[in-house]
């Protein structure tokens, strides 16, 4: 049998409905010609005759019922298939891919995330950590839908949008001297914060490469206590008073009450950071995607 589609089907199922191919081709917007022509061409395809043409219309031949239940089980089976996808066609439904680095996450990210998904709990959000870089790059491979991420040097063939604020922040324990005699998160210049020892973050991390740029511009050399690569480490060395550090606002905020510190913003230009959400430019995102894309920037 050779092949035939289904908007013949659907012709073949009007007419065994109606009795005609005039009253098919006025139901279904199309001239009774070209029905019969598709219908004729059926026949030939099944090699059998599908209806008896009669003076007044047709009828199905034993061989057209057998045909007519079949297309209308396929024609019903279509239409439950169509509300199956609907929910994925309209982005309530699906799974998105996410690179998202420690800062976006630890700050707006999870809030934004836990309101998404009480909103569309049918689409799933697959989250993955990495730096900046690596979550670019998953994007830039198809790995990845959308990456949030704390800078973008290099924005060939992505679609950049803003997330957020988050500043770069310096801290301190309880009584240094930095700190003295200036009023609660009164701006401090890094001029003067870098005159003592850091405890740093990971080398090659967006935020060790803001500061170590900013010393370099300054003149100064970085007095490096300590390397570490998480936060909660950068801020219990530091509550012990083994030196500065410098970190982003939302990853100094929350934990005011569980350290003994003292924080303040960078008063310099390069301190006030933005938070960024990219995708690749020009891509056709799933539905799902892009439902999280435009929720993420009407929350931002």
């Amino acid at each position: 049998m050779r092949d035939f589609n289904l908007v013949t089907i659907r012709l073949f199922v009007a007419v065994a409905q109606l009795g005609s191919f005039a009253a098919a081709a006025r139901r279904e917007h199309i001239a009774a010609s070209a029905i019969s022509y598709r219908i004729n061409e059926l026949e030939m395809a099944t090699g059998t005759k599908l209806f008896r043409r009669m003076p007044r219309g047709v009828e199905l031949t034993e061989a057209g019922l057998v045909f007519l239940d079949r297309s209308q089980a396929i024609l019903s089976q279509l239409r439950d298939l169509e509300q199956d996808l609907k929910p994925f066609s309209e982005g309530s439904s699906g799974s998105v891919r996410v690179a998202a680095g420690t800062t976006a996450i630890t700050g707006k990210l999870a809030k934004l995330l836990k309101k998404f998904t009480d909103q569309y709990p049918d689409i799933n959000i697959d989250l993955i950590e990495l730096y900046s870089p690596e979550a670019l790059e998953a994007v830039r491979n198809g790995e990845c839908d959308l990456a949030l991420v704390a800078d973008i040097k290099n924005r060939a063939g992505l679609q950049v949008s803003h997330f957020g604020n988050d500043p770069v922040w310096v801290i301190g324990p309880q009584g240094h001297p930095l700190f003295d005699g200036r009023e609660s998160e009164a701006n401090i210049p890094f001029s003067e914060a870098v005159k003592y020892q850091v405890i740093s973050l990971h080398e090659g991390g967006v935020l060790d490469e803001l500061v170590l740029k900013a010393a370099r511009k300054s003149g100064a050399t970085l007095k490096r206590a300590y390397r570490v690569s998480r936060f909660d480490s950068l801020r219990r060395l530091v509550e012990e008073g083994m030196g500065i550090g410098f970190l982003r606002e939302s990853n100094i905020r929350p934990f005011r009450k569980a350290y003994t510190l003292q924080a303040a913003p960078i008063a310099d230009a390069w301190g006030q950071q933005e938070l960024k959400m990219a995708w690749l430019r020009g891509a056709t995102l799933d539905p799902a995607a892009r439902q999280f894309i435009d929720f993420l920037k009407s929350n931002v």
